[in-house]
């Protein structure tokens, strides 16, 4: 009887996820089977083995995800500049293809719809959890429920994935360097922002 090895399971998983990722991003979420063989080099048997269909592979693409945010955003904001840091690290290197595929394709297939819904409440409260650790160690605004600031940076980072459609020739760098200062000033406590209290004198 064949002895399968957790650790070398799991890796080829992995491996055979990051290909389909990336057929996903260039093709959309029609990439067949076949497609997502010849860029892992495996056959569909061997495929099989691992995922029972296309729909496992983006179900298991979904919960890699959100294991990898858990591991990024795990652990105490040591400093104001943190979390921004770690915010867009999330980010910066996900191409807005797959998202805006599985986006138009919610809208004709109620599982995705259903599955997008579920992810991005969980992004949500992986976030919310983060920016509400960051509150109690006083370095990210209090003023504002964690929960309403993790949904507001959801859709200001899933937009931000438009930018190098809008225009290719953006700086990436550059553009990582704005979003952490944009993501900064939101969650900066109030007294710290450039600026703060003016206007607001007490009488």
């Amino acid at each position: 009887m064949r002895t399968v090895n957790p650790e070398q399971h799991e890796k080829k998983r992995r491996e055979l996820l990051r290909a389909a990722q990336r057929r996903f991003a260039a093709e959309g979420v029609q990439a067949s089977i076949a497609s997502i063989c010849a860029e892992a080099g495996v056959s569909p048997g061997h495929l099989y083995h691992y995922f029972s269909s296309k729909e496992a592979i983006l179900e298991g693409l979904f919960q890699l995800v959100l294991d990898e945010a858990a591991t990024h955003l795990s652990g105490d904001v040591q400093d104001a500049r943190d979390l921004p840091a770690l915010v867009a690290d999330l980010y910066s290197g996900k191409g807005p293809s797959l998202l805006f595929d599985l986006l138009a394709e919610s809208q004709r297939n109620a599982a995705i719809a259903d599955r997008l819904r579920r992810h991005s409440a969980e992004m949500k409260q992986l976030l919310a959890s983060a920016i509400a650790r960051g509150q109690a160690a006083g370095v990210v605004d209090d003023t504002l429920p964690a929960a309403g600031l993790a949904t507001m940076l959801l859709a200001v980072l899933d937009g931000s994935k438009a930018i190098r459609l809008r225009d290719p020739a953006v700086d990436r760098g550059r553009a990582r360097e704005t979003l952490i200062a944009l993501v900064s000033r939101v969650l900066s406590p109030l007294g710290g922002r450039p600026g703060a209290g003016v206007g607001r004198q007490r009488a």
